[in-house]
């Protein structure tokens, strides 16, 4: 049961929830032979601010949830999530200052199971201004600078970084942006000795285009990375992403990458998907994403990625499809992989207080350095009643 209210604050929109979520498993441990059953009671909060203004464009999600393992299988634990972001203008299309600052939980081994001695709490906060040089009516020339701190918790890969970046941006239409771009990044590990600190350049032609319905991007350039130890890596850098809404009902897209990654770059990226302010408290550290980083490395890997994703919601049904696949190609962890995975979920709103979903999940993953081939599914119904405009049922299988 959860409850909630959403009210005005100034210029901004706020809103808050508490709740209980009851979870039964009759393998909590999640292994092969002597399971053993228990009951989870997760207590939560969680408070949601969005803004925007000329001024400022900010947007916080923070969730804590409390577990009690009935039969103390485990330890009772807390967990956090916290996603956010805010843009101040300093100066109208001349300066910004950014905020970013992301926390949840992840696992220390993922080829481990995920269960509360695998799991650690990880932090990635950003911050840094951004100036634009108006050349002409249609060039400009933008800079930027950020500096950040990741928190890995008993992952021991705690650092330190700062990004620099400049960008000639020409708009030759209403509808097209080309540009050229610089980035260079220095991470700085607080343990050294059993990190590799390392320096990365990008150089990169991009094109924007964004068309009625539609919204095209293209990246390509290459990437040098200057390791303290080991040898020097340079590859080529890709990216492409198509958004298009179909109609007022769906809308689709796809996207492939070829770049060096690492896990606060990748946890940043994904935190840029945010919970609608209205939704209700839930049990997990942070919300479903298709995507979500399960890599926790001081190391640098090769990423291969393509998605696709469909979504169509009407009066009645609705359905969310997503389907992908990652190659990751590490410089010294042994964990290289390819995994390929797809979801779907279909929605009834048989009345505008219920609704009754099934979903299926599936991910198989091919580890290289192992002889290891792991399938994981999910899948289940789940029946949500809106009580009342602050309480809220749910029921899952």
């Amino acid at each position: 049961m959860c409850s909630g209210a959403v009210g005005s604050l100034q210029a901004g929109e706020f809103s808050y929830g508490l709740g209980y979520t009851g979870t039964h498993s009759d393998n909590i441990t999640h292994v092969p032979t002597n399971e053993r059953s228990d009951w989870i009671h997760s207590y939560l909060a969680r408070i949601a601010y969005q803004e925007n203004t000329s001024d400022l464009v900010a947007r916080v999600l923070a969730q804590a949830a409390y577990n009690d393992y009935q039969k103390n299988t485990y330890g009772d634990e807390a967990m956090y999530y916290v996603n956010s972001s805010a843009v101040w203008t300093i100066s109208p299309r001349r300066f910004l200052w950014t905020v970013e600052d992301t926390a949840r939980q992840a696992l220390i081994d993922s080829t481990s199971v995920d269960t509360p001695a695998n799991r650690t709490g990880v932090n990635v906060f950003v911050t840094g201004p951004d100036v634009f040089l108006r050349l002409s009516p249609v060039q400009t020339l933008a800079l930027g600078a950020r500096v950040g701190d990741v928190y890995t918790g008993r992952a021991d890969a705690d650092n330190k970084r700062f990004n620099g970046s400049a960008a000639w941006l020409y708009q030759s239409s209403l509808i097209s942006i080309y540009s050229l771009n610089y980035q260079a990044l220095d991470v700085r590990y607080d343990n050294s000795t059993l990190n590799n600190d390392f320096k990365r350049q990008d150089l990169f032609a991009r094109a924007q285009y964004q068309p009625t319905r539609s919204q095209y991007a293209f990246d390509l350039g290459t990437s040098d990375i200057n390791r303290d130890r080991g040898n020097d890596l340079r590859g080529t850098l890709a990216r492409l992403s198509w958004t298009r809404q179909a109609s007022a009902e769906s809308r689709f897209g796809i996207a492939a990458s070829r770049e060096f990654s690492d896990t606060a770059t990748d946890l940043l990226a994904t935190s840029q998907v945010l919970m609608a302010p209205t939704t209700a408290p839930t049990p997990q550290a942070a919300p479903a994403t298709f995507l979500t980083p399960d890599v926790l490395t001081a190391d640098v890997y090769l990423a291969k990625r393509g998605e696709i994703f469909y979504t169509y919601r009407s009066s009645q049904t609705g359905v969310q499809f997503g389907a992908s696949q990652r190659d990751l190609d590490f410089e010294t962890t042994l964990l290289d992989r390819k995994e390929t995975s797809g979801r779907l979920q279909v929605d009834y709103f048989s009345s505008p207080a219920t609704t009754i979903s099934v979903f299926v999940e599936n991910t198989r993953t091919k580890y290289l350095d192992l002889v290891r081939r792991d399938t994981d599914k999910n899948s289940g119904a789940r029946l949500n009643y809106l009580v009342t405009h602050t309480i809220n049922l749910g029921l899952e299988g």
